[in-house]
């Protein structure tokens, strides 16, 4: 009588631990669900606005009211009349000033009619298309390269799940 024979069988643990779980082949789907549904949309929102830009953007004076120099999150405040006479004070991330921009400083900005506030861009940056569009065909390539290796390995992923619930795993 060896010693697998004289072990006492365990009780099965929960589904609900993180163990059984992050196992499990639906963990990994849900992943990539969640990928998919908040990249390409936030991709797809920006090609909309760049766009607007392109298509129906109006070409302003615009002064440097402050400059916020913090890195890869700097941006500076412009303020300009739009074509029907507002002013509009707007916050820009897209700049492309040579030297770094002062207060008082004039540049030559684009922004949407619709909404001048948040839609202004350089002139000097062009059009941010392709970024865009390659960022949702990767998305798109590792979430169906992703859901492909996941479906054809699904039955190893449940009885990894499984061995562990049951306390037979080596891992």
């Amino acid at each position: 009588m060896g010693w697998r024979e004289r072990r006492k069988p365990r009780r099965l643990r929960s589904r609900w631990l993180p163990g059984y779980w992050l196992r499990h082949p639906l963990t990994t789907l849900v992943l990539l669900v969640a990928l998919l549904a908040v990249i390409v949309p936030l991709e797809v929102r920006s090609i909309h606005r760049t766009h607007r830009l392109d298509n129906y953007g109006v070409q302003t004076e615009a002064t440097v009211r402050e400059v916020h120099a913090q890195g890869r999150n700097s941006y500076v405040l412009l303020a300009f009349t739009t074509a029907d006479g507002r002013q509009v004070v707007a916050e820009v991330t897209d700049y492309r000033w040579r030297p770094e921009p002062q207060v008082g400083d004039v540049a030559t900005v684009r922004y949407d009619p619709e909404d001048p506030r948040r839609n202004v861009r350089d002139v000097r940056i062009g059009a941010g298309h392709l970024e865009s569009v390659v960022v949702i065909a990767v998305t798109v390539l590792f979430g169906v390269g992703g859901g492909v290796l996941l479906w054809r390995t699904r039955s190893v992923w449940r009885q990894n799940a499984e061995d562990w619930r049951s306390g037979h795993h080596f891992a």
